[in-house]
């Protein structure tokens, strides 16, 4: 299997925003679960607002506290990202998921799996096939 291709196409997947980095100290959080995980509430309530760009798209904010106590901010978006990086992570979706099936994998086997990879969750299927492994 073409692993590089592989890799290349997953990390458009996760480019969006991450690795983000406290300014006043530095400390890095590769991705939103070492953000939630290694982070504390910034205030007493969920620390998550909702508000509205100009052109009208719905976004959640969510605060967080770093371990020196500088706020650290996260934003998401509806799953389906109309915008030009969106339509690139669907795209490089799609090639990962071709990939997939072309290595003998079903589309809801390989949709699944990748799923399950990118949310950090192991993938026997694919560690099998030699990807992804932990």
């Amino acid at each position: 299997m073409d692993t590089q291709v592989l890799f290349k196409n997953l990390r458009a997947l996760e480019d969006a925003s991450f690795p983000k980095q406290c300014d006043a100290c530095g400390n890095t959080f590769k991705n939103e679960k070492e953000y939630i995980n290694n982070t504390s509430p910034y205030s007493e309530d969920s620390g998550l607002t909702e508000f509205k760009n100009s052109e009208g798209t719905t976004y959640l904010k969510l605060i967080r506290k770093c371990h020196c106590g500088k706020p650290i901010l996260d934003h998401f978006t509806d799953r389906r990202d109309l915008s030009p990086q969106g339509e690139l992570r669907r795209q490089a979706f799609d090639k990962v998921i071709n990939n997939l099936i072309n290595h003998g994998l079903k589309r809801h086997q390989a949709r699944k799996e990748l799923l399950n990879h990118i949310n950090h969750k192991k993938s026997k299927i694919l560690e099998n096939l030699g990807i992804f492994n932990r």
